[in-house]
């Protein structure tokens, strides 16, 4: 499992944000994820099950979501070119 951007995202942001503020605002977007659940995520020790959390978390830190997932470029990060 690659290690996404979820922890750096958070606690880089102004201001900080905690796990607790994180699982609120994803409430508010209609996904219930609890602090647990989000410190797992965040870990890399588990993954969502449900795939819209990527999109949340995207629109929480305006960025795009295969930024969060940890997937710099696209494929191109995943799969680099070979020569």
């Amino acid at each position: 499992m690659r290690k996404n951007r979820i922890k750096e995202l958070r606690e880089s942001s102004n201001p900080k944000i905690t796990l607790k503020e994180l699982s609120e605002k994803l409430k508010e977007k209609g996904l219930s994820f609890s602090e647990s659940q989000l410190y797992y995520y965040e870990q890399g020790k588990r993954s969502p099950r449900n795939e819209d959390i990527w999109e949340a978390l995207a629109e929480i830190f305006n960025v795009r979501p295969a930024y969060v997932m940890g997937v710099e470029m696209g494929l191109l990060s995943i799969f680099p070119p070979t020569l």
